[in-house]
């Protein structure tokens, strides 16, 4: 009995001695999770403070704020998407001073700075798109869609729907040319029913107009062999080589070379060919003899703002992230409809920046009612609008 009260007592001051102890070790964790915590909150702090500037529209220092709370949260998720959006938010189109357009520059880096650390974003892609297209810089805008034509993480699909995009511009930009009323000439129409009149194409008054077709049916040509080499299977990117053949074609009939001319005429009917093939002879192309008018890849029609036409228009996802910041207001979408009525290209054109890809998503949804000319169904331009109001 004796022994064990004295164990007992050996145990009760071994507890006494190591119980505040493990106080002690405890006490620099609870400390830990405080500072965490207050950590936690600065960032909270700066982010709502970042945001209320935002709405009310003090883009310079909802910047500072977002741009602190990155600095006491380097991996903040939102941060510096807010910090990208809000310097764009302070480019104004159309002025061209050079404090403008550094405030432009300094938005596209941030989007830059976005696609490094996620290539696949569709959001900081489309800004800088969106930007430099309001700079009204080309060469830019074709150098960005190639650089992410060209990213091999990306779907080939959309790959190769961005490799022919560039080589639709080339196509409209030649045939803009060629077709102009002054750079041709229309014989009769023959008196045989259906008997096509013949166009000879002539050098335009200003050679610098030739050399400009031929640089973009050139770099079009280049560009549709990249999008066959990724989808060799893509009817469109034949329709387009096609297409391209056709200009080639035409100014070579300008320069008075009718060997070349019959050779481009030879190639642009391969091609159609093939693109026939691909489709089952199902549509109907521009060929080398000017007839894009019959071709899905003509110039859309503009059709005005055509929300009263969808069959099918689903609501646009409200992002969380503009639901934080209380972004809200409209977004107008300019879609590309094809003769089916589906969407085949949308880029907001104005509205919240952080709702414009929500929208955009949307839109790429949206079906409507297939477009007629002369009882034909034809592509149509126009504008769809989104509405966001927070509940």
């Amino acid at each position: 009995m004796k022994r064990l009260i004295v164990n007992s007592l050996a145990a009760a001051a071994l507890a006494f001695v190591f119980t505040p102890g493990l106080a002690s070790a405890q006490q620099p964790d609870a400390a830990a999770k405080q500072r965490a915590r207050e950590e936690a909150n600065k960032v909270r702090a700066e982010v709502d403070a970042g945001a209320r500037n935002y709405r009310e529209g003090n883009f310079e220092k909802a910047v500072e704020h977002f741009r602190k709370a990155l600095e006491l949260d380097p991996d903040h998720k939102t941060a510096p998407l807010f910090i990208a959006r809000a310097l764009q938010d302070q480019y104004r189109p159309g002025d061209a001073s050079p404090e403008n357009v550094a405030r432009g520059e300094a938005a596209i880096e941030a989007y830059r700075q976005l696609l490094a650390k996620n290539p696949l974003r569709q959001d900081a892609y489309s800004a800088i798109v969106t930007i430099y297209r309001q700079m009204r810089n080309e060469e830019k805008v074709r150098e960005t869609v190639l650089e992410r034509a060209g990213n091999a993480a990306l779907p080939v699909p959309e790959r190769a729907r961005l490799y022919t995009s560039l080589v639709s511009e080339d196509w409209q930009c030649a045939n803009k040319i060629t077709e102009h009323q002054d750079n041709k000439e229309t014989a009769p129409q023959g008196e045989k029913p259906n008997e096509k009149a013949a166009v000879t194409y002539k050098m335009p008054a200003d050679s610098n107009e030739f050399y400009r077709a031929r640089q973009c049916v050139q770099r079009g040509l280049e560009v549709v062999e990249q999008a066959l080499a990724l989808a060799p299977q893509n009817p469109q990117a034949w329709s387009l080589k096609s297409n391209l053949l056709g200009e080639s074609a035409k100014l070579a009939q300008m320069e008075g070379d009718a060997s070349q001319k019959e050779s481009f005429e030879n190639q642009a009917k391969e091609a159609f060919a093939e693109h026939q093939r691909l489709t089952g002879g199902k549509n109907v192309v521009a060929g080398a003899q000017g007839e894009q008018n019959a071709g899905p890849n003509r110039p859309p029609i503009a059709g005005g703002i055509i929300n009263g036409k969808a069959v099918s228009k689903p609501a646009p996802v409200y992002p969380q992230e503009a639901r934080d910041a209380g972004a809200q207001g409209t977004v107008t979408v300019q879609v590309v409809v094809d003769e089916q009525g589906a969407v085949i290209s949308a880029e907001a054109i104005n509205g919240p920046q952080l709702l414009r890809e929500a929208a955009v998503n949307a839109a790429k949804q949206a079906r409507f009612s297939p477009t007629l000319l002369s009882g034909q169904p034809v592509k149509v331009t126009g504008l769809v609008t989104y509405s966001f109001v927070l509940q």
